[in-house]
C-alpha cells in the first residue's frame, strides 16, 4: 500500500533486505522478487543511471506497476525530510524553518538517488541469491554507474561536500549525511564530508536522525554520534520525554510541527542504532549464524545490552576499570559464531577467556557461550 514520497517507495526493497538478512528467511524475496523490481523506480533512469521524478515518466502504469490500486493523480513527490516547514531558511533561524536544513527541491535530487542507489545494490544481492546472473549483473552495473554520477555531478570538489541535486548550488546536512549512510563517499572525502555533517547539529528530522546517525557510525563518529543521541536540548530525544510523551513523537517538539502525533515509530532511531551502531552488533551471515559485533561505545565507563536475534538473544557487556583496562563480556547463543572487531593497536595487551591474543588483530573470534575479553593498555 504505498504512499506518495519517493523515498517511501525506495524504503520497500531496503525492508525486504532487512528481513532477509536478521531472518535468513528468502520467502519475501522469492515471492516479491518481480514485484519490487518496479518498487525501484529504475523506469525512470537517465542514461548516466540518476533518477527523477520531475521528467514525465511517472505515468499511472508506471504507479500501478510500483503497486498503486488507485494512482494519485499527483504521482510521486520527493520529500527529503518532513516536516517541510512555512519556509526553507537555515535550520537555526527558527521553528518554522522545516526540517530539511534549507534543502534545494530541485528535479534530480541527491538524496532520492542515494536511496536509488541503495536499492540497486541490494537487488543485485537478492538476484543472485535467487539465481538470476544476468539480473545481478545488471543491477550491480546500475549500482556502479549512480555511484559515480552522484560523486561526479552531484559533488562540489572545492568545497568538499554534495549538493542538494542537479543544478544546485547549496548543500545541505541532508545531502551529504546519506551519502555517508549508504557508502557512496570515497575515502579522500569522507574527512571533508564528516565536519560539514557535523558542522550542522541536528538538522534534521527525527526520521533523518536514523540516517544521520548511521552515517556518523559508519564513518567512525561515534562520539559525536552519541553525544547527539544524549543531548538535552529541544532537538532531542530527551525533549521528548521533557514535553511529556511516554512514546516517541513525530517530530522534536510541537512547536516543530503543531499537529504531531504522539506515537510515532520513525522518533525511536537509537532503539536500533544503540544495538547495531553503538554496540555494532549485526548479522555477518543472514539469519545470525554469524555475528559481527564492532562497538563504539564513545566515552561511556560501563554499557550492557541483550540484542534479541532469531537464534537466541545476545548479551554484551562493557567496564572500563580505569584507564588502562577495558573489559569485554560477550555471550552467544549455542548455534552462533562472533567477530568482535577492535581497532588495531600494539599498545595493549589482549586476553580471550584468560588467553592471550595477538594485539595488532582487529577481529577476534567468538565461541557460542561466555567469552571474557579484556584489553590491557600499555604505559610504556
Amino acid at each position: 500500500y504505498p504512499t506518495w514520497p519517493t523515498e517511501w517507495l525506495l524504503h520497500t526493497v531496503m525492508l525486504m533486505y532487512h528481513d532477509y538478512l536478521y531472518t535468513g528467511d528468502t520467502e519475501l524475496l522469492e515471492t516479491y522478487y518481480e514485484a519490487v523490481k518496479h518498487k525501484t523506480l529504475i523506469a525512470l533512469a537517465r542514461e548516466d543511471g540518476l533518477i527523477s521524478t520531475q521528467t514525465g515518466k511517472v505515468t499511472e502504469e508506471l504507479l500501478r506497476k510500483a503497486g498503486f490500486k488507485n494512482p494519485p493523480k499527483e504521482g510521486l513527490r520527493d520529500i527529503v525530510d518532513w516536516p517541510a516547514g512555512k519556509k526553507e531558511v537555515d535550520w537555526k533561524e527558527g521553528p518554522d524553518k522545516g526540517e530539511r536544513d534549507g534543502y534545494e527541491m530541485v528535479a534530480v535530487n541527491t538524496v532520492v538517488n542515494c536511496f536509488f542507489y541503495e536499492n540497486m545494490v541490494i537487488m543485485g544481492k537478492f538476484a543472485r541469491l535467487l539465481g538470476k546472473p544476468v539480473d545481478a549483473d545488471y543491477f550491480d552495473y546500475m549500482a556502479a554507474k549512480v555511484k559515480h554520477s552522484i560523486n561526479t555531478k552531484l559533488f562540489d570538489e572545492e568545497r568538499g561536500i554534495y549538493i542538494d541535486g542537479e543544478g544546485s548550488t547549496h548543500g545541505a546536512l541532508h545531502a551529504n549525511m546519506m551519502p555517508l549512510a549508504f557508502d557512496l563517499v570515497p575515502s579522500e572525502h569522507i574527512d571533508s564530508v564528516v565536519a560539514f555533517v557535523k558542522s550542522r547539529g541536528m538538522a534534521c528530522s527525527v526520521y533523518g536522525a536514523q540516517y544521520l546517525l548511521e552515517g556518523l557510525y559508519k564513518a567512525g563518529e561515534g562520539q559525536y554520534a552519541l553525544d547527539l543521541m544524549r543531548a538535552t536540548h529541544d532537538r532531542s530525544w530527551w525533549n521528548m520525554i521533557n514535553v511529556g510523551s511516554t512514546i516517541t513523537l513525530e517530530a522534536w517538539d510541537m512547536k516543530y510541527k503543531p499537529n504531531a502525533d504522539w506515537n510515532h515509530a520513525w522518533g525511536a532511531a537509537p532503539a536500533n542504532i544503540i544495538a547495531r551502531c553503538m554496540w555494532g552488533i549485526q548479522p555477518a551471515k543472514p539469519g545470525f549464524d554469524t555475528v559481527r559485533i564492532q562497538p563504539q561505545l564513545g566515552d561511556l565507563k560501563e554499557s550492557s545490552i541483550v540484542m534479541p536475534t532469531i537464534k537466541g538473544p545476545i548479551r554484551c557487556a562493557y567496564r572500563e576499570q580505569g584507564r588502562l583496562l577495558q573489559k569485554y563480556t560477550i555471550h552467544l547463543p549455542a548455534n552462533m559464531v562472533g567477530h568482535l572487531i577492535l581497532p588495531a593497536s600494539g599498545d595493549r595487551m589482549i586476553t580471550l577467556n584468560d588467553q592471550i591474543v595477538d594485539s595488532g588483530f582487529e577481529s577476534i573470534r567468538l565461541q557460542p557461550g561466555e567469552n571474557r575479553i579484556d584489553c590491557k593498555i600499555n604505559t610504556f
